[in-house]
């Protein structure tokens, strides 16, 4: 109808090269539409103006006054068929397919991998040897000792591709490997898809093509029982999210004998949120209330309890918005504003490292904010250890993300 206004939802736009044409890849960053669309730069132009408050008239003339030229209703006609069958168009369409989506995973008896097969091997022979390899690589940990420690109190890995950042994430798993195994992990994921509650707890086992994990069900009623509904609520967001499971394959790696017990939490929240108002008014007391519920339930569970904070650090590059090419000088520079950063989660000061987030303005996209934030203030002061620190180049930009392994309390250091 030429009086409709169409409405895009909020899509991911990654610019990229085609045989020398230049295209950008929308694709939803939820997940919940698993398609993508290639488009050219012009017709990326056209589609900002599909806001909801354009109708197909309004978007004509706007086009024909920037460019010169006449937008067909036909071709516009073809380009809302196609926007609409991918679910990126916020209608009847995208909510019944969404609404549909949502009983259909809560009737799942398991959150099943999402990544295998893509990010890592997804036949268990190719997986285990995929995952041992990784602790002989030149910049791994090297291969774990007797089990002669006791467990960590924490662990900060990486949630970068494993065929990318695999041998960082030894250097933590390491010192796992090393210990006596505690009763239950819980893995603080990044969650990159948004919470309106700022966590998500799911209530799920996971899936793997090493076997299920647990999910721990007395600890998780206890968690209940101390905090608010909504934070058991967004489960579909479990459904794609990778920054778990990746931690949950190289558990069930490390005790292949034994089903690993977890309690997979998401968090997704900004240093906005929570020194902001009118945000903080809501985030912070909510924020709170998960870390007093969570510390009650670990105290009243009586569990050795492991935390996994899943995260990768800088973003940096025309791939995450910026204008231009990282330089070896950017990478460098960001790599030391990294370590700064560290300095301040070894000594778990939570507010230290809130205020080196926060005077930077987050110019670096550090995706792990939130379970770094949350572990120093779950972790009552234990002090940590930098194991490794690393980045891998995402794309033909030079685009750039930094990760990094660490463990609390660290061991001793012999002189």
């Amino acid at each position: 109808m030429l009086t409709d206004s169409p409405k895009l939802r909020y899509l991911e736009s990654l610019p990229f090269e085609d045989q020398g044409r230049q295209l950008i890849l929308l694709r939803d960053p939820k997940k919940i539409s698993e398609q993508a669309l290639a488009v050219t730069p012009e017709l990326y132009s056209l589609l900002l103006l599909f806001d909801g408050k354009h109708s197909i008239l309004d978007i004509q003339a706007e086009m024909k006054r920037r460019q010169g030229q006449i937008v067909l209703q036909e071709e516009l006609s073809r380009l809302l068929a196609q926007l609409d069958s991918a679910y990126f168009l916020e209608n009847e369409n995208f909510r019944r397919y969404h609404s549909d989506l949502v009983e259909t995973y809560r009737g799942q008896a398991v959150r099943k991998a999402s990544h295998a097969g893509i990010s890592y091997p997804g036949e268990p022979v190719q997986l285990s040897e995929t995952l041992s390899s990784f602790y002989t690589d030149p910049k791994a940990g090297g291969l774990p000792g007797a089990r002669t420690k006791p467990h960590p109190k924490a662990l900060v890995a990486p949630h970068i591709d494993l065929r990318l950042g695999g041998a960082t994430y030894t250097h933590a798993y390491r010192e796992l490997a090393e210990s006596e195994p505690p009763d239950v992990f819980v893995i603080l994921g990044t969650g990159h898809m948004g919470l309106p509650q700022l966590f998500s707890v799911s209530s799920k086992d996971f899936e793997t093509p090493l076997g299920t994990a647990v999910l721990d069900r007395d600890f998780l009623q206890l968690f209940r029982e101390q905090c608010p509904a909504p934070l058991f609520g967004e489960d579909l967001t479990h459904r794609s999210e990778h920054t778990i499971e990746f931690q949950v394959v190289f558990l069930q790696h490390l005790f292949p004998q034994q089903p690993i017990r977890i309690l997979p939490v998401l968090c997704s929240f900004s240093y906005l949120e929570l020194c902001t108002s009118p945000y903080s008014e809501r985030t912070r007391p909510l924020f709170w209330k998960f870390i007093e519920g969570v510390r009650k339930a670990e105290e009243q569970s009586g569990k050795r309890v492991c935390w996994i904070a899943s995260v990768d650090l800088a973003h940096m590059g025309p791939r995450y918005g910026d204008a231009s090419r990282p330089t070896e000088r950017d990478i460098e520079q960001a790599s030391a504003k990294d370590l700064e950063l560290l300095d301040q989660v070894a000594t778990a000061d939570a507010e230290n490292f809130f205020r080196l987030v926060q005077d930077e303005k987050d110019r670096r996209r550090i995706c792990g904010f939130s379970p770094l934030y949350t572990l120093l203030n779950l972790i009552d002061g234990q002090t940590g250890r930098l194991l490794a620190h690393d980045h891998s180049i995402m794309d033909p930009t030079g685009s750039f993300v930094t990760y990094a392994s660490m463990v609390f309390p660290c061991e001793p250091v012999n002189s």
